[in-house]
């Protein structure tokens, strides 16, 4: 976690770091929403024309919108000590790194996460990423960026289903570490996400994150326990980006926990009352997710899931909490059976 700042001067940690590079060398990367919300806290001296403005959304994750950043790139002329600084959610994290990590074979980036979905999950741990072909993160590479800057207060600008759609990756951490972490998670009061007990909270996540990032970087083996939910939540945001319907990530991921857990229970013997407690608080929590009434279509969009080594798809599940067991096979009946619990 060296390369990991968290604070509640982003700004001003940002500037420091940058302070030896020339202002032409410093490039922003920024949706609508962070530009007219975040980046004048910044305070970053750099020519407008090195400003990369995108459309929000999920829909602009794409190679279209990543040739965009590498078309401003080039025409400044970009040289490989430039640095690209991504300032957004996870959208703009996940593609500025990606991007980042292409152009003249990788310049540096440090991300500037402005969600709690990105703080805790997306602009941590070196993954990069863009949709393709209708399917999540199906082009990516792995690359660290050169630092992460942490500042919660940038999540006073959140909506509450925003702040949710983070929280789901939190609790996801909170069931992959220990039972203490899970019930704190549990008892947490999301009204105050910009206060500093919140950010140690962050810090508690990103940790369990990074440590077994730090195990296997390259998602070998460990590493897709961070998967955990994940297998039946991009199917989920598979369908809304094909339907064009209103899905948040943590909502996906929420209700991909539930289903991952059924699957857990019948399988690894995770207690059946406890998954109960853990599916009644998600349903309390999320919004039942839209285009989850088809679970053959589901079915057969995991069949893409880049974890599946075998025939079968792939799964980390749970014996309890914080005991995992990754490459997870499953077959056919046990996914529609596990589907229909959502």
């Amino acid at each position: 976690m060296n390369n990991i700042i968290f604070t509640r001067e982003g700004g001003v940690k940002l500037n420091g770091l940058l302070k030896n590079v020339a202002s032409s060398d410093i490039y922003l990367l920024m949706d609508t929403h962070s530009r007219d919300y975040c980046m004048e806290y910044l305070q970053l001296d750099i020519p407008a024309c090195n400003r990369i403005v995108l459309m929000p959304g999920e829909h602009c994750k794409s190679l279209e919108g990543v040739k965009k950043v590498w078309q401003v790139l080039s025409d400044n002329c970009a040289r490989r000590n430039a640095v690209l600084v991504n300032l957004g959610g996870g959208v703009i994290t996940d593609m500025g790194g990606f991007a980042a990590s292409c152009f003249k074979r990788g310049i540096a980036c440090v991300n500037v996460p402005t969600t709690l979905l990105s703080q805790i999950d997306a602009s941590v741990g070196g993954k990069t990423g863009v949709n393709f072909n209708g399917l999540k993160n199906e082009i990516g590479t792995f690359s660290i960026p050169r630092y992460v800057i942490i500042d919660n207060g940038f999540l006073s600008t959140l909506s509450q289903r925003q702040v949710l759609s983070g929280f789901a990756e939190m609790l996801k951490h909170g069931l992959l570490s220990n039972v203490d972490y899970w019930n704190e998670l549990m008892s947490v009061d999301l009204s105050d996400v910009g206060g500093t007990e919140f950010l140690e909270l962050i810090r508690k996540s990103v940790a369990v994150k990074s440590a077994i990032v730090q195990e296997d970087p390259c998602e070998k083996g460990v590493r897709r326990a961070l998967n955990f939910g994940h297998t039946v939540g991009h199917a989920i945001e598979s369908v809304a980006i094909d339907d064009d319907l209103d899905i948040c990530h943590g909502d996906a991921v929420a209700y991909g926990m539930i289903a991952e857990l059924y699957l857990s229970v019948k399988k690894m013997g995770f207690d059946l009352e406890l998954y109960k407690n853990i599916r009644s608080f998600i349903r309390g929590l999320y919004p039942r997710c839209m285009g989850v009434d088809n679970p053959e279509r589901l079915y057969q969009l995991m069949l893409h899931d880049k974890k599946n080594d075998y025939p079968g798809v792939n799964f980390t599940l749970l014996q309890s909490i914080g005991k995992f067991v990754v490459n997870q096979y499953c077959v056919y009946d046990e996914i529609i059976e596990a589907l229909k619990q959502i």
